[in-house]
């Protein structure tokens, strides 16, 4: 009898030791996040950890937190599932919130991205504003497209159906107020927006597609586009050029070492780089080494919106082989 005790209890130190092993958090733990990527750093971004898939232990159902800088408090900003934690990255069901605390979206996602079944969004009051979809633009092309399938105006009253009719809104991201109509889910035609009652841009679209554009600032200077947003990049848009710049002035007398660095940087309006981070470092030589070229990288083409210089971050990724 006493040995079947025993047994019993080294199997149950063993499957705790299991169960520790695949995860070292519990129900109601807060992690911080920097870039999407878990940190021992207090950032502006975390989540606490609500449920715990028994039958999966890499599978964690968690609530995000973004601090909102005009009152310095943590907002509840989404809730998911994540494969992981050292990485967020949802799976199944995915809801996110406005300010006041209201859904303002519900809908897939995939490996972090969103599905392409079928999304509603909601105004801040809680009526339901769209249900959108993404779609291929054909079957031998893997590009997607977002669809606005029914809109309902701020008064309830439904203006798109079955992809087809006129909407107004004001944007939650600019405040904005935007009109403009959709043919079988898609942009088409005429597309303006106004500051109060200042237009701040005038766009014509084709089946969904910018054939122009044009904008004005506050100093009602007027920019020509093709192209809603354009990435920041230095010297070439290649996406490869940094990396080959930064293996170019890499010093080779720095040991050998394997792995990743991956490193955010802010660039200005005026191409400027500031907040070099390093979310994934290497050795304390790589990273010192890495910051110091990415720092001395002068006169970025900053990225552009409707035509427009705009501050952006950018993301690199390293990989360095011995």
């Amino acid at each position: 009898m006493k040995k079947i005790v025993i047994l019993l209890v080294l199997a149950m130190i063993s499957f705790s030791s299991i169960g520790q092993t695949n995860s070292y958090y519990k129900v109601g733990d807060t992690l911080y996040y920097q870039n999407n990527r878990a940190t021992y750093l207090r950032t502006d971004t975390f989540v606490i950890l609500k449920e715990v898939n028994l039958t999966n232990l890499n599978s964690f159902k968690v609530e995000k937190y973004l601090l909102e800088p005009n009152s310095n408090k943590y907002i509840l900003n989404s809730t998911f599932i994540t494969n992981g934690l050292q990485e967020l990255k949802s799976n199944g069901v995915f809801l996110s919130y406005h300010k006041n605390g209201k859904k303002a979206s519900e809908g897939e996602t995939l490996n972090g991205k969103k599905g392409d079944g079928l999304w509603t969004y909601f105004y801040e009051n809680g009526k339901k504003r769209s249900e959108e979809k993404r779609s291929k633009e054909t079957f031998f092309n893997d590009n997607k497209f977002n669809l606005v399938m029914s809109f309902w105006d701020a008064k309830g009253n439904k203006t798109v159906e079955n992809g087809n009719g006129f909407c107004e809104f004001v944007s939650p991201e600019d405040g904005y107020t935007y009109k403009g109509s959709y043919k079988n889910g898609f942009k088409n035609e005429n597309w303006i927006a106004f500051n109060g009652k200042v237009k701040v841009f005038d766009e014509t679209y084709k089946n969904g597609k910018l054939v122009k554009g044009i904008s004005w600032n506050d100093k009602k200077e007027s920019f020509n586009y093709k192209e809603i947003y354009t990435e920041a990049y230095y010297k070439k848009q290649d996406n490869g050029y940094v990396r080959k710049y930064v293996s170019r002035k890499f010093k080779s007398s720095l040991n050998r070492a394997e792995g990743n660095i991956i490193i955010t940087f802010n660039i200005s309006k005026e191409g400027n780089i500031s907040n070099v981070f390093i979310v994934k470092g290497l050795t304390e030589e790589h990273n010192s080494e890495i910051k110091r070229i990415i720092s001395e990288m002068e006169k970025w083409v900053p990225a552009k919106q409707r035509g427009q210089n705009f501050a952006s971050k950018y993301k690199l990724n390293l990989n360095f082989k011995k």
